[in-house]
């Protein structure tokens, strides 16, 4: 029984030391495959981001091979006991190990996501992403496989030189150093918002950084509701960077330079602007352009806030607000000498406003700015600036609340309509009249029509139609700036959404928050993907959740529309 456990072992060291040391190779293989990572992902702006970049590759990769290798080849070294048939199944399981990490290089590079069943689906169906179209990856699928082959006969011959070698340990220091240092360094990035660090958090497949938000709390070096504020008024610090706008603006001096008037009412809906509850709203309509089908592109009332000033969805509020930065709309203006005022019955208290919109280091400033506490002080402060600023051309935001009383608002509406008519300055000012969420109780859809389908009217020279094609508040800035404000680019490189001043041919629209993507159809049903998790809903024209087969070829199109202001190295 003795010899048997003796040869068995004899048997067995060999496989397993053997095992390591090609574990090894594929870690280095796997480092050069994984490098691509750094050419596809956002490369960080600080010396320790850039630090933590490497870290993470040498710790992250390192531990993933390795866990493959003991967890799958290491039992199997005791179960097949022919040396060239484990050799071989080991050669196997590399080769297709290696040949999915290449693959979701090429996913992330694309997509910006990982490989998951969803997105595997995506990318060999023939209505999505065709991979396999592109025969040039059939050549370094089969180079990695020469490479296992080689590598794995190689180091079977050269076992005992091996054996002798001394540099392995400090190898295997030097990679669980790395690990354990990568998930430190996020744990401390994490607590201190660091956004260099945790900005990578998704640069890697199977990566979940360690937090340690509750161990901080428990020995008094952190304070929860204190980092829930910071994340509340900064965004989360996981969020990506932005490549935003695309290219510098290029104007040209508009012919006629149009003053512009946006209202915005919190909780506005379609069913109050009538003649019985709002008489005065309801006249301004019937001479107005009316969008029937006009949505939000968020679900909240600071991603609405983001839809109309930076013709972006809800996805890229964490990272406007990480980066303070200015919306394109407002620079426009500027470059153009307007005269700005912004008016508010909340006091601005959305952040924002004095994170990014309307910051120090933007363009505006505390006397462009009426915060207020109720719809009838804004407007008076709307008045008093106007009679100071009308004679140039202007731009004033008025951010009212409907909860506070409907009849009063619509008489107080009524006003700054007299006042644009007392100064015979209807014909030459765009008013834009729209809202935000409304108050409903959510739901398992936060995306639900209730909340996000809102009024807009356009009145523009008494030009009255109701227009019944899918609209966005995603559309509002590009319709200023392509139509009115002589911006020449390409709407594509500063917003999501259209010109609704021209024809379009658009099939659904766009929305989106932190996690989700959402793509509302004009039968309203709603296709919903989250991306990072690999799974989706469908919601009925009712609103409620049924089970579909994902429409591959359209989450591939909502992806690459989301993922438009992600910056990423070239």
């Amino acid at each position: 029984m003795f010899k048997y456990f003796q040869q068995r072992a004899e048997t067995i060291s060999p496989k397993i030391t053997w095992g390591h040391w090609f574990a090894l190779f594929n870690i280095g293989l796997g480092l050069i495959i994984a490098s691509r990572y750094a050419f596809n992902a956002d490369w960080p702006n600080t010396l320790f981001g850039k630090l933590y970049f490497f870290i993470s590759l040498f710790g992250h990769f390192s531990f993933i091979i390795f866990a493959v290798y003991v967890l799958l080849l290491f039992p199997l070294s005791f179960i097949i006991k022919n040396q060239r048939a484990f050799r071989a199944v080991s050669v196997v399981v590399a080769t297709i190990g290696m040949s999915i990490l290449l693959i979701d290089t090429e996913v992330f590079k694309t997509l910006y996501l990982h490989l998951s069943p969803l997105v595997w689906k995506l990318f060999i169906s023939p209505k999505g992403f065709d991979f396999f179209s592109h025969w040039q990856f059939i050549i370094p699928i089969f180079a990695i496989l020469l490479f296992e082959i080689a590598s794995a006969y190689w180091v079977w011959h050269k076992l005992r030189r091996f054996g002798r070698q001394k540099w392995g340990k400090f190898v295997a220091v030097f990679f669980i150093t790395c690990f354990m240092a990568t998930h430190l360094f996020y744990a401390w990035a994490d607590i201190m918002l660091y956004r260099p660090i945790t900005a990578q958090k998704a640069n890697y497949p199977l990566s979940y950084p360690m937090t340690a938000k509750t161990f901080f709390e428990k020995h008094g070096l952190a304070n929860r509701s204190i980092l829930e504020q910071q994340v509340k008024q900064r965004g989360h610090s996981d969020a990506f960077y932005l490549d935003y706008p695309k290219h510098a603006l290029e104007m040209k001096e508009p012919q006629q330079k149009v003053n512009f008037v946006i209202i915005n009412i919190s909780n506005l809906t379609n069913q109050v602007i009538s003649a019985e509850k709002m008489p005065n709203l309801f006249e301004i309509s019937q001479k107005s352009l009316n969008f029937t089908q006009h949505y939000t592109a968020g679900d909240t009332k600071i991603a609405s806030t983001v839809n109309l000033f930076y013709g972006l969805t809800g996805q890229y509020v964490d990272s406007i607000l990480n980066e303070h930065k200015a919306s394109p709309l407002i620079t426009t203006l500027q470059h153009h000498q307007y005269k700005l005022g912004a008016f508010s019955a909340n006091g601005f208290k959305e952040p924002i406003y004095h994170q990014a919109l309307f910051n120090d280091k933007n363009v505006f400033n505390k006397q462009n700015l009426y915060p207020t506490d109720s719809n009838y002080q804004a407007i008076q402060k709307w008045q008093q600036w106007f009679v100071n600023n009308h004679s140039t051309p202007f731009f004033s935001y008025l951010d009212l609340n409907l909860a506070q009383s409907t009849q009063s608002l619509d008489k107080q509406i009524a006003q700054i309509w007299q006042t644009l008519e007392q100064q015979e300055l209807l014909q030459n000012t765009l008013v834009i009249i729209t809202s935000d969420i409304n108050k409903t109780n959510r739901t398992n859809n936060s995306f639900e029509k209730l909340r996000t389908h809102i009024p807009m009217m356009i009145y523009w020279q008494e030009k009255s139609q109701y227009y019944q094609q899918l609209s966005s508040n995603l559309d509002i800035m590009p319709t200023l700036l392509n139509e009115f404000l002589g911006v020449k680019n390409p709407i594509s490189d500063y917003a999501q959404g259209i010109n609704l001043m021209k024809d379009n041919d658009r099939k659904w629209l766009l929305s989106a928050n932190h996690h989700w993507r959402v793509a509302i159809m004009p039968t309203n049903e709603q296709f919903q993907l989250r991306p990072s998790k690999g799974s989706f809903r469908y919601f009925d024209a009712q609103g409620k959740k049924q089970n579909v087969e994902p429409p591959l070829n359209l989450f591939l199109q909502l992806i690459l529309d989301s993922n438009q202001f992600i910056e990423k190295q070239h």
